[in-house]
């Protein structure tokens, strides 16, 4: 385990060590920083999948294009816009689904990586302690051995962002077990 507070030179370094999944635990304070920071990283040489559980889809588009990353190199799944009655905008580039359903996830995060057909590509997903609000434990742990397990063979970097003391110790604990690397932001 990690700790620092450069998260995007803890990450490089990782993949350079042969990381696939990397868990990102960060203060809450610098979460937007970081979550940015990552993005923009990635998109300087990869195409990805964003996964957007906690801000709607217009808002992180206007945070993402004013930090200047590139979104064209992004498809989005948006898990919140719809439960908020929010407008669908650019169905082109996102996903929109009514929850953050384990389940409807897994199919439309697995629709989404048949369009990054890129050689360099991601998936961030952000953040994986609102799953853990909606379901239970057991069903997180589930989506995301499945998830990591495609990840890996489909050729993807993971990156799942998770805001420090949300969830359990015990939780993180299980969860270290399906990714390669964990780091802590202070």
């Amino acid at each position: 385990m990690t700790t620092n507070t450069n998260a995007v030179e803890l990450v490089k370094e990782a993949i350079d060590r042969g990381a696939e999944i990397i868990l990102v635990k960060v203060d809450s304070k610098k979460y937007v920083k970081m979550s940015l920071e990552l993005v923009k990283h990635f998109t300087e040489f990869a195409e990805g999948i964003f996964v957007t559980l906690n801000r709607p889809y217009f808002s992180l588009k206007k945070m993402l294009l004013k930090e200047g990353v590139d979104i064209s190199k992004l498809y989005f799944i948006d898990c919140i816009t719809l439960q908020l009655g929010g407008q669908v905008i650019d169905e082109e580039r996102c996903f929109y689904l009514t929850s953050p359903d384990p389940v409807q996830l897994q199919v439309t995060i697995e629709r989404a990586m048949d369009l990054v057909t890129v050689n360099n590509r991601f998936i961030y997903l952000d953040s994986l302690s609102t799953i853990s609000l909606y379901k239970s434990f057991e069903t997180l742990v589930k989506f995301l051995r499945h998830l990591t397990g495609k990840m890996r063979l489909r050729g993807f970097v993971g990156t799942i962002f998770t805001i420090e003391k949300e969830m359990d110790e015990s939780y993180y604990s299980q969860i270290s077990l399906m990714v390669d690397e964990v780091i802590e932001v202070d």
